[in-house]
């Protein structure tokens, strides 16, 4: 059963990086899996309209994962469609074109590995899909796909093994020029389990299931909660593992609620409430409420939290009708958390909420403490 385990390993995918959900020109698929009965497609669509005569040059760059030990990160040569051996190809796109290409080798032992994929415009907005697949000859026994690329901070993913020859398979890859260290915390409930610590240097890859990570964990249920350090954000992405077939999963951006206070110079309390954020990358998305709305109201807030600095921003509606907007502007204990250990107390953010009017002049300046609600 491990043996058979092993080789789906390598068919644990990554989505690419985003900072938020935007126009791309550089993506990462940190794994793909070729050799023996396996093949990875990668599908690739130009979204510029170019003006007519122009193309936008799309190169696909193939690096060694983990299978390849101290080679992990390494140009890594496959085939293109059946071509020559080589680790880089480019490929001219027209506007709106679609591409499709197949990366194989022939070698009978699978091997995972991990593709970048660039555009040659500055600003040249690229999407792209990947799908792993197992043949028989030429016909496609199985195939798995691989949703859009994103980035992550901060995330947290489900993992179940309570069933007979169930597990969860992680992988992640760093592709930045500077060495990466992620944490991995499992809970089950609300009890901390375990840690597991990986650092990555350049290019380099890792792919695992929750039982190899955690070998203790056994059959049961629980949740990861995983931290991108160092101010950064890579790729991350799960898979399924139902002998044997693969599902692919989805990975989140880590949720949490903050309450809050903001009180006036003469610390009498102006307003309280809370805001429940998705930390995507550096940026923070979600929705927030004052204790004096009516019950289910609800308004959109926005902003960004790096290192210590954290800021964000709703749009208030006046008696007069006109509408201005509200800025928080704080300092947290520690970068990107309040909190300093997985088990630790909650740590306050601290700072300034200012109201602007609809002719952009200042109305208020308060004080705001706001810390973890759950």
């Amino acid at each position: 059963m491990r043996r058979y385990l092993g080789v789906f390993v390598f068919l644990l995918c990554v989505l690419p990086f985003f900072a938020s959900v935007q126009a791309q020109s550089d993506l990462a698929f940190p794994q793909i899996t070729v050799g023996g009965q396996f093949e990875t497609v990668i599908q690739v669509i130009n979204e510029v309209g170019q003006p007519a005569g122009t193309t936008n040059d799309v190169t696909i760059s193939v690096f060694q994962g983990s299978s390849a030990g101290t080679a992990n990160g390494t140009p890594f040569q496959v085939r293109f469609d059946g071509g020559a051996l080589q680790s880089q190809k480019t490929f001219p796109l027209a506007a709106f074109q679609e591409l499709t290409t197949v990366l194989t080798i022939t070698d009978t032992t699978p091997r995972n590995g991990w593709v970048r994929i660039n555009s040659s415009l500055a600003g040249g907005k690229i999407s792209a899909n990947l799908l792993f697949r197992t043949k028989s000859g030429t016909t496609v026994t199985d195939s798995v796909g691989v949703a859009s690329p994103q980035r992550f901070r901060h995330a947290v993913i489900q993992v179940d093994s309570r069933e007979l020859g169930a597990d969860t398979g992680l992988a992640f890859v760093n592709p930045d020029s500077a060495a990466v260290t992620i944490t991995i915390d499992l809970y089950q409930g609300p009890t901390f389990i375990n840690e597991s610590i990986v650092t990555l240097q350049n290019n380099q890859h890792f792919a695992k299931f929750i039982s190899e990570i955690f070998p203790t964990f056994g059959r049961q249920q629980g949740t990861l909660v995983i931290e991108t350090a160092n101010g950064r954000q890579i790729p991350y992405l799960t898979l399924r593992f139902d002998s044997p077939q693969l599902t692919g999963i989805p990975m989140r951006p880590l949720g949490f609620a903050f309450q809050y206070t903001v009180k006036n110079s003469s610390g009498a309390t102006v307003e309280t409430g809370f805001w429940m954020f998705d930390f995507v990358g550096f940026d923070l998305v979600g929705i927030g409420r004052r204790d004096a709305d009516p019950t289910g109201q609800f308004f959109g807030v926005r902003g960004s939290w790096f290192g210590t600095n954290f800021q964000f921003t709703y749009r208030i509606t006046f008696p007069d009708g006109t509408t201005g907007m509200v800025v928080f502007n704080g300092t947290s204990a520690g970068p990107e958390s309040t909190r300093a250990t997985p088990t630790g107390d909650s740590q306050p953010i601290t700072g300034k909420a200012t109201t602007i009017g609809a002719n952009g002049q200042v109305v208020s300046v308060n004080d705001f403490t706001a810390a973890h609600k759950y």
